[in-house]
């Protein structure tokens, strides 16, 4: 009878002392050495919209976690220590444009200037993200970006090397991309910054036709792709949210003055969300009187530094 009570009292300590595992386990928690990033390689270009990776795939490891990037190096190991420091004024966006806005103005209500790391992360899922604002080429030049990541929970720490590689190459000063044509063969759009500035920028726009000779820029019409209500004229009076300070027509030239740049791009977007995020659609036609025919051309640009920018549209017929 004595063996089978203290044979009870063993179970019941025995007992006792697995659940009181059990509950030390449960507020420790558990933290997974495969945590990782399921993309492990990112190709991106930088200085247009946010950009930002996957998060981290926890395997199950106790939530919340802490993520930090740990260090940013080659291949070599060596360590990228100003770009670690690097800050940016980018903004935080409480709301998400909905391309109807008609000025910054509106725009601003819905973001909040801030000043963040050019390279940040998440740090309640590892999200890395790199602003658009990242531009100094000196700091962060075109190359490769080994990521060392941190992660901490309630049941430890762990670092994970080489987590996360991203080859980079910066946006450039501009973009364009050719869209259409009717009624001539081609065009020969040519894009080229004159002089740097850190206020006002300048558009000089010509259109010339295959002699070379420019065409008054008062012949030419911008396509209206809104309603009758709510016009949407696609001609150089519209350049996304970018105010236009002076507006001149010359006989040979067209000239617009703008506060500063993005034209058109709405700053600090991750990709896909606001119209216009990237380009700005160019669309206009002359009936006859330019080059003796109705001609039509179409294109998308945008421009990402202050300065006096040229750019010649040259016609194929």
């Amino acid at each position: 009878m004595r063996r089978i009570y203290l044979s009870s009292c063993l179970l019941f300590v025995i007992g006792i002392a697995l659940l009181i595992g059990c509950k030390k386990d449960e507020k420790i928690g558990f933290i997974s050495p495969a945590i990782a990033y399921t993309t492990k390689t990112l190709t991106v270009v930088t200085g247009r919209g946010i950009i930002m990776s996957a998060a981290l795939a926890l395997d199950e490891s106790t939530k919340p976690i802490e993520a930090s990037i740990l260090s940013i190096h080659d291949e070599n190991g060596k360590e990228f220590t100003e770009l670690m420091n690097y800050k940016v004024d980018t903004y935080y966006w409480t709301g998400t444009p909905t391309g109807l806005e008609t000025s910054l103005d509106q725009i601003n209500k819905i973001r909040v200037p801030i000043k963040r790391p050019a390279i940040d992360i998440n740090p309640t899922n590892g999200q890395i993200i790199i602003y658009a604002e990242a531009k100094d080429a000196t700091i962060f030049p075109q190359g490769r970006y080994i990521f060392d990541i941190k992660v901490k929970n309630s049941g430890g720490e762990l670092v994970i090397k080489n987590a996360l590689t991203i080859n980079t190459t910066p946006a450039g000063p501009y973009s364009y991309a050719f869209s259409g044509v009717d009624g001539i063969s081609g065009l020969d759009v040519k894009i080229e910054k004159t002089s740097a500035s850190t206020g006002p920028t300048k558009l000089i726009v010509k259109t010339l036709k295959m002699d070379g000779t420019p065409i008054d820029p008062k012949t030419l019409l911008g396509y209206d792709y809104g309603t009758a209500a709510n016009p949407n004229l696609k001609d150089w009076h519209n350049l996304g949210l970018q105010k236009i300070d002076k507006y001149t027509e010359f006989s040979d030239r067209l000239e617009i003055e703008t506060p500063g740049v993005p034209i058109p791009v709405i700053g600090g977007l991750p990709t896909g969300n606001g119209i216009p995020v990237w380009s700005e659609r160019i669309d206009m036609y002359n009936n006859s009187s330019a080059i003796g025919k109705y001609f039509n051309y179409w294109f998308d640009f945008a421009i990402y530094e202050p300065g006096t920018w040229n750019i010649t549209i040259q016609l194929k017929y």
